[in-house]
């Protein structure tokens, strides 16, 4: 790919350390570095105004690219930072952070519809974990509107709820409205299994274990089993042990995914070849065990005919 860089009159220039951290480093920290290295970033309301953020992200990403090594901190940048930088989490909004993010009509819109979706008046600090998810993470409206409605259809009406799982998926990378949109199907798969699964272990109300969890989210989504297939496998357990164990079914549906099984008519077909694979076993030992007692059988009646004749 051969590209042309129109440089004009004037020409930004980046530490090659920056390269290695480019997968790893948020659009807005790419945003501030640029903004860093550009005349304009030389004051801290300057390298806002480029990146279009708080004061307290310039200052964490300030501190993300010094500990890559890609710049050290000098006295380049006059203002003092309003909250120090921090590593994890998210930083407080000053009261001109809020009013200017308020004065977005997009920003209004959402705080009313999320509110009408949670059925609530939201407090301030609720309200700052909407500005963050919109101004800090750069989540998309209908992305935002989309996840509030999936926490309150799941029981969790809550903006502290929301704001951990949109982290959560921010971090793994999944910030489009199809990522998000991917995430809920799974999510939604899973708890529908895990009700019937609750039904036929018996488990009734109590928590499963994180490793429950961790063999419910291979069968359904790492192996794609359906409802009927992980109800063959409880069968087929039953029949071995007394009491059902999520770690003894999961050998089983191991095996059967090992062997290409992805459906009820593909284990049916894997279990006649087993039976049928089981029965010329049995056939081909008890043709062995025959062919040894007709030698023994003739080779006593031949001792007994030369008895008798005296041989």
């Amino acid at each position: 790919m051969n590209i042309e860089w129109n440089f004009g009159r004037a020409v930004i220039n980046l530490p090659s350390a920056c390269v290695p951290m480019l997968s790893s480093a948020s659009a807005e920290q790419l945003r501030i570095l640029i903004g860093l290295a550009s005349e304009n970033g030389k004051t801290l309301e300057g390298i806002c105004a480029l990146a279009d953020t708080t004061e307290a992200r310039v200052w964490e990403a300030i501190a993300f690219w010094e500990q890559a090594g890609v710049i050290t901190l000098a006295d380049g940048i006059s203002a003092q930072p309003a909250v120090q930088p921090i590593q994890t989490g998210r930083a407080s909004y000053t009261g001109a952070d809020m009013a200017r993010i308020s004065a977005s009509g997009e920003m209004q819109e959402l705080l009313a519809v999320c509110s009408a979706i949670l059925g609530k008046t939201f407090t301030p600090t609720e309200t700052e974990s909407l500005f963050y998810l919109y101004d800090g993470l750069r989540l998309e409206f209908e992305y935002i509107v989309r996840l509030c409605k999936y926490c309150h259809d799941i029981g969790k009406p809550s903006l502290r709820y929301l704001e951990k799982v949109a982290i959560t998926l921010y971090d793994g990378g999944a910030v489009t409205v199809g990522a998000l949109e991917a995430y809920i199907e799974k999510e939604e798969r899973k708890s529908d299994m895990e009700s019937k699964l609750r039904m036929l272990f018996g488990i009734g109300e109590r928590a499963l274990t994180p490793k429950e969890r961790e063999y419910l989210s291979a069968w359904v989504i790492d192996w794609s089993f359906p409802y009927e297939v992980l109800e063959m496998a409880y069968n087929q357990m039953m029949a071995q042990i007394p009491q059902p164990k999520f770690s003894y079914e999961n050998g089983i549906l191991k095996r059967w995914f090992e062997a290409g099984c992805r459906t009820k008519e593909d284990v049916e077909k894997l279990l006649a070849g087993d039976k049928k694979a089981h029965e010329s076993a049995k056939q081909k030992e008890k043709e062995q065990n025959i062919g040894f007692d007709l030698d023994e059988f003739f080779a006593a009646a031949t001792l007994r005919g030369n008895e008798s004749s005296g041989i």
